[in-house]
């Protein structure tokens, strides 16, 4: 098992090889022979480019490989390959769906009813109302909230899913030592406290380039059933998520809003041109996917999630030692932690980032840690 996950992981790192090429590759060869077959073997299947060709035959940067299992191993991460049982099935029918994917949640990722809720970073009042009511309306329909964890309209869906015991999944643009933003690490850690996920395709230490966002939106997209954008711009990350929904054959929904304001013209823009379908109330949404109520939606108690801490015992060496730090220090900065544990800044940043999501510590302004 280790070996082909070393293989699955490589397999992303090759320079030039896109997840179309990955795919085509998988169809003639199990991933843990690709690196052993021979030239003549990987060209007679006429699935790569040349680049791609040389670069996967020089590949070795297995180093980085060995860091991200170790990583994936110490952070109870799952990682979820194409060809598993337990990948994302809605994704098989995109053709660009990522071929790996790393996982930290409880949430079914083939829940049987899956919706996407989008909209502007910079959402309004209204906006945010909207979104709180939409999801208040479908959860008698037992559905699963998918977002991308950014400010505005992504916040307050996955608030709103919690609020109503819902599962919700946050999909990053960067890896799971480095939540994005850093605002919202609070609220990724409330998503693991429920029965919600954190789901991305990058590993650690990314550097976060710009093309990292659009590649999100499109497993948002290809996540879920339905995409419903609330609010939107004329331009911007939730058109591209919708557009990518309507390419993978999703359903697409949109808000419709006053012409004279400008964080719905986006939304008017689809309706208008028929790129999405004009809803006023989470009913409308479930008559038109043909959902009806669960039995469970008339059951007065629900199960309430019960949160628990990481127990001491769970932690490493250096988590515990940073823990102990951050408990008897003043809020201290992550200068200051790694003048104290002599840790490297990959070391540092990891074990952070496994205490925020176990609960034990929050990040504050200023790159400064407190104790819970």
């Amino acid at each position: 098992m280790e070996a082909a996950i070393r293989s699955q992981i490589a397999l992303t790192l090759v320079r030039g090889l896109g997840p179309v090429q990955a795919k085509a590759l998988l169809t003639h060869f199990n991933v843990d022979e690709i690196f052993h077959a021979d030239r003549k073997a990987l060209q007679q299947t006429e699935a790569l480019s040349d680049q791609a060709l040389e670069a996967l035959l020089r590949f070795s940067d297995w180093k980085r490989v060995e860091e991200e299992m170790l990583f994936i191993e110490r952070n109870h991460i799952q990682p979820l390959f194409i060809t598993d049982d337990a990948y994302p099935s809605r994704l098989l029918s995109c053709y660009d769906a990522p071929i790996l994917l790393y996982y930290k949640g409880k949430a079914n990722l083939n829940a049987e009813r899956i919706i996407a809720l989008v909209g502007t970073r910079g959402s309004t009042r209204q906006g945010a109302r909207c979104t709180e009511k939409i999801v208040s309306q479908l959860a008698p329909y037992s559905i699963s909230v998918v977002s991308g964890l950014a400010m505005g309209i992504d916040t307050v869906a996955h608030k709103s899913a919690l609020q109503n015991e819902l599962p919700t999944v946050a999909v990053l643009p960067l890896g799971l030592d480095a939540v994005y933003p850093a605002v919202n690490r609070p609220l990724a850690r409330e998503i693991l406290r429920s029965a919600g996920g954190l789901l991305t395709e990058s590993m650690q230490h990314n550097s976060g380039e710009a093309y990292l966002f659009p590649k999100r939106n499109r497993i948002v997209a290809g996540l879920s059933d339905a995409v419903i954008v609330m609010e939107s711009g004329i331009k911007g990350g939730s058109l591209i998520t919708a557009r990518l929904a309507a390419d993978y054959g999703r359903e697409v929904f949109a808000l419709p809003g006053r012409p004279s304001d400008v964080k719905s013209q986006g939304c008017n823009a689809l309706i208008k041109q028929h790129r999405a379908v004009l809803f006023e109330s989470g009913d409308e949404i479930a008559a038109w996917m043909g959902w009806e109520k669960s039995a469970l939606a008339t059951t007065p108690e629900k199960p309430t999630a019960v949160k628990k801490k990481m127990p001491p015992t769970a932690l490493s060496t250096v988590e515990a030692a940073l823990l102990d730090h951050i408990h008897n220090s003043p809020s201290p900065t992550i200068d200051q932690l790694k003048e104290w544990t002599h840790v490297n800044p990959q070391g540092l940043a990891a074990a952070l980032i496994n205490l925020e999501l176990g609960g034990l510590i929050v990040s504050l302004p200023g790159n400064r840690f407190q104790s819970i």
